[in-house]
């Protein structure tokens, strides 16, 4: 039998080939998007991993086993280069076997640094004023891919002799390069952590945020690619139950029809496998570009394992024959009731219960708390939105015949008759067609809601454009008070509780103001016995806020930042300059107190923060911060930032969910698209003989249209209802308890997302309106 099916395949006539060649394809682009989906979750894990090195040394990474090599000194930091972040690791070798940072061949010597690409090509192209005159020595190569995270990632390894970081605050001696990925949040620290407390810029994700991110992409992207593969692998399944039900009545047993079916569909299968191959490796590197966790991957990231392969290559034919088998229940069971076009049995309403069970788990986690562990949490969440999911497409052909007989009871126009009968003879195939775009809605719902809620639960920061042009230098760990977060924010280290330096800063303060593009520089000494109010200017704070003294007449010259009452001399301003401004109003606006400090008297006291306003330009900006990281009589204990890139980094935290929830939105749809394509083009050659045989008995063609519009609106917009209202409730509940904030409504860019999708969806469906006239013809008719 099985060669008697591939002869009917090649031999069956144009139909045969036409039908094979368009599964094939169907079932290839699924299968292409399935392989390109699996190669990303690979990705994730493999980007994440590479950022392992860049927690060498610190308290809370564990330490492996002595390995009796030399010590490396190791001194990390950070880095900032037209808002992209730099990380920094400035080592010095003790004897030959000291450990070598990944990427390299050897530890670089005093006056020599290794760069990634990205930032070789960045000090090639920049003026070495901006960028190059930071670190010392020269470029000795390039550091290799297997020790970077992304293609754009600015890393820099720079030597030095052990006597200069030995003398150098935050300096530690490792025996071995870190093989462990911390992540955000931090644990809490040991009593007397022995090495670092510094935190990488860019230091990679927790294992929880990692599974969080492939949690999501299995229920969100993964989901709907199987359901687009699954419809697929139904193209032509009635004209396939009629032809195989001829056959059992003319004798063909069980068994050879289900060969003969199941060779059709696996030589379809095989042949779309292949195809979905040919296009993953073509899809690699436009998808390894896109930002999916905020930053591009390395195209050879996006690998598949040899279980990836065999799972695929092997399961996707497999489920096609299945598919085949079981799209023949009611050929085996009564082929001349198949003939004849016997109706199945209705669904019935237990089909909401799932979806009931589902929202009642999620409801019980609501009422009763989450597990207390991150993966406890990630289980709970990801069980009950799957199961809701699952709810959603068991209940659909329910809710589908449900709108049919609402439908019929309501209306006397026979077209609208006809659709109504037809969706209530098959709610299942009509609801299948739209199954992808419902659950495309029901996902987007989720997200949107679940990020317009952490927008309002953690409020964005902002700065005014002339206040994020101020850079600003942090000398004094005083800032660790207000504005950064304290010890262990990303990209510094823990506070050093000393003064800055009571240095005279003029000679600084001329050489910034004479870079072109600079508009003034407001020094911050420090007063120890100084605060404002935190309840006044907005500062954000229930208590007092350490305080720091200006000069009047350098603060005139950085307005963004505020101004002196009239007539004062010195202003008592935040000691890190920029806390209070960012949350309330413009700092524009802001009068800071007068402090009674003589002029003469401010170069006599420390120095907490330097600010310098520009006007914006990258060379007025990175020609100032290299300036300020070459002064030596003003150590800062983090790289000087503009405010604009601390309320980047601030808010990065939102960005990065946003960005997966573009994601998210941005593909399901797509793929909802073609599931509803697929739907579409197999209810058309569904429907080729009936209503062929409707036009010979004098339907007109208009009505036809109208018949074929309502089988795909009514399950489309029914199920869709339903699908957006359950994501609502859904979203509120996760809001409620894994968010801690009351759900909030989102913007009206969701609203015109939805009813653009629903109508590009219907315009899917009218697309078919030309092709009726071409397939329903008499010869169409004939019996086969």
């Amino acid at each position: 039998m099985i060669p008697l099916g591939l002869r009917l395949v090649v031999s069956g006539g144009r139909e045969a080939i036409t039908r094979l060649v368009v599964l094939a394809i169907a079932v290839g682009l699924g299968v292409g998007l399935l392989l390109t989906a699996v190669a990303a979750t690979n990705a994730v894990s493999t980007w994440n991993g590479r950022h392992a090195w860049f927690w060498t040394g610190n308290a809370w990474v564990p330490r492996g086993p002595a390995t009796g090599a030399a010590p490396l000194w190791w001194h990390p930091s950070g880095d900032i280069f037209d808002g992209q972040q730099v990380n920094r690791f400035d080592v010095a070798a003790t004897g030959p076997t000291s450990p070598v940072p990944p990427g390299i061949p050897r530890d670089p010597g005093p006056g020599q640094y290794y760069a990634s690409p990205a930032l070789a090509a960045l000090l090639r192209s920049t003026p070495a004023n901006q960028l190059a005159g930071r670190y010392p020595g020269h470029l000795a190569g390039v550091i290799g891919e297997a020790a970077l995270p992304s293609p754009n990632s600015l890393v820099l390894v720079v030597g030095r002799t052990p006597a200069q970081l030995a003398h150098t605050p935050e300096s530690v001696q490792v025996t071995s390069i870190s093989t462990s990925v911390l992540g955000w949040p931090l644990p809490r620290a040991k009593a007397n952590p022995q090495g670092l407390t510094y935190v990488p810029p860019n230091g990679g994700a927790a294992k929880s945020a990692t599974d969080l991110i492939l949690s999501v992409v299995a229920l969100a992207i993964l989901t709907p690619v199987l359901i687009f593969i699954a419809t697929a692998t139904r193209l032509s399944a009635a004209r396939r139950e009629e032809r195989f039900a001829a056959m059992r009545l003319v004798g063909a047993t069980r068994r050879q029809v289900s060969l003969l079916a199941a060779t059709e569909s696996t030589v379809a299968g095989i042949l779309g496998v292949a195809a979905g191959f040919g296009i993953f490796f073509l899809l690699r590197i436009p998808v390894a570009g896109i930002p999916f966790i905020g930053a591009p991957f390395f195209p050879a990231e996006l690998s598949l394992s040899l279980k990836d392969v065999l799972v695929v290559a092997i399961g996707v034919p497999v489920a096609a024959a299945v598919a085949a088998r079981l799209s023949l229940r009611r050929v085996h069971i009564s082929p001349l009731g198949v003939a004849r076009r016997a109706t199945p049995k209705p669904p019935r309403a237990w089909r909401v219960v799932p979806l009931l069970a589902g929202l009642a788990e999620l409801g019980f986690w609501t009422v009763h708390g989450h597990p207390a562990s991150i993966p406890g949490q990630i289980q709970a969440f990801a069980s009950s939105f799957l199961l809701i999911i699952v709810g959603l497409f068991i209940a659909g052909p329910w809710l589908t015949m449900a709108a049919a007989r609402a439908m019929a009871r309501w209306t006397s126009r026979p077209s609208t008759l006809i659709a109504a009968r037809r969706l209530g003879d098959d709610p299942r195939g009509a609801f299948r067609a739209v199954s992808g775009l419902v659950l495309a809605l029901f996902i987007t719902t989720v997200a949107v809601v679940a990020i317009a809620t952490q927008d309002a639960k953690n409020v964005t920061r902002w700065a005014s454009a002339a206040e994020a042009n101020v850079l600003t230098d942090q000398v004094s760990a005083s800032s660790q008070v207000a504005g950064h977060g304290g010890p262990g924010a990303p990209g510094q280290s823990a506070a050093r509780a000393v003064p800055g330096p009571a240095a005279p800063a003029a000679p600084l303060t001329a050489r910034l103001s004479g870079i072109p593009g600079v508009r003034g520089v407001l020094v911050v000494r420090a007063d120890r016995g100084l605060s404002i109010p935190g309840t006044i200017h907005n500062l954000n704070s229930n208590g007092p806020v350490p305080a720091g003294v200006v000069s009047c007449a350098q603060l005139a010259a950085v307005p963004a930042l505020g101004r002196c009452p009239a007539g004062a001399t010195a202003a008592a301003f935040p000691a890190d300059g920029f806390n209070g401004p960012l949350f309330g109003p413009d700092a524009a606006t802001i009068t800071w107190p007068a402090a009674n400090v003589p002029a003469a008297r401010l170069d006599t006291l420390g120095v907490d923060a330097i600010n310098v306003a520009t006007n914006g330009s990258v060379p007025a900006v990175e020609q100032a911060r290299t300036v300020l990281e070459n002064a030596p009589a003003y150590p800062a204990i983090r790289a000087p930032s503009t405010i604009g890139d601390i309320v980047a980094r601030d808010n990065s935290v939102n960005g990065d969910y946003q960005q997966l929830a573009n994601v998210v939105i941005l593909v399901s749809l797509p793929i909802a698209g073609c599931t509803l394509a697929a739907g579409i083009a197999a209810g058309l050659a569904d429907r080729k003989r009936p209503f062929s045989l409707l036009r010979l008995t004098g339907a007109r063609l208009a009505t036809l249209r109208h018949v074929v519009a309502l089988e795909g609106a009514v399950p489309l917009l029914s199920v869709a209802a339903v699908a957006i209202g359950t994501g609502f409730a859904g979203a509120a509940m996760f809001a409620s308890e894994a968010q801690g904030h009351s759900m909030v409504a989102p913007g009206a860019a969701y609203y015109l997302l939805t009813a653009g999708g629903i109508v590009v969806s219907l315009g899917i469906i009218a697309a078919t309106f030309p092709l009726l006239a071409r397939i329903t013809g008499p010869e169409a008719a004939r019996n086969e």
